[in-house]
């Protein structure tokens, strides 16, 4: 288990990370990733690379008098992820993306098993993580950018067409948010 100091918090807080190089799905994790990068591509249209990327994209932005920019941040973006939504939202990019059936399956099954190794030994204590996916598992990172992308293509223009004021000119530009 190894601590990444998160500096941008205040005092500074460490959270763990824990390996999974030795864990027994770690081979299968990484097939995984592989199998759903190949399947089921991510278009990552709302994603910046860096904050040079970012400042651009906003300059180009012509400004309009009552405009909002919205910027979301997610706490905890590993553990707050909830598995169930996610295997509903794996199988529906499936769909979309003419995966056959059987390997839809498969992906399903896959994904279920490994968000179930939540598990983790410390000194001579072995913890389960009850909820959301695992930090320092090669399994978090995609399927989390699969749930936070549906967020950005389903609920959140949804909760942005509800607020006063916004124009659907401002939901229809590819920076409105990051």
């Amino acid at each position: 288990m190894r601590g990444l100091i998160k500096v941008h918090k205040e005092d500074a807080p460490i959270r763990p990370v824990v390996s999974w190089r030795n864990a027994p799905g770690y081979k299968l994790a990484k097939m995984l990733i592989k199998v759903l990068s190949t399947h089921t591509p991510l278009p990552f249209t709302y994603n910046v690379k860096n904050t040079v990327q970012l400042m651009d994209d906003l300059l180009k932005i012509s400004q309009e008098h009552l405009m909002k920019f919205v910027s979301f941040h997610v706490s905890n973006t590993y553990t707050n992820i909830p598995t169930g939504e996610l295997i509903v939202i794996l199988s529906d990019s499936c769909n979309k993306n003419n995966v056959d059936e059987m390997t839809k399956k498969e992906i399903i099954k896959i994904t279920q098993t490994l968000i179930n190794q939540n598990y983790f030994q410390f000194q001579d204590t072995i913890y389960l993580q009850k909820e959301g996916l695992a930090m320092g598992a090669p399994t978090s990172s995609l399927p989390s950018e699969f749930y936070l992308q549906n967020m950005e293509n389903t609920t959140i223009p949804e909760l942005l067409k509800n607020t006063s004021k916004v124009t659907s000119d401002m939901l229809t530009t590819s920076s409105w948010y990051t």
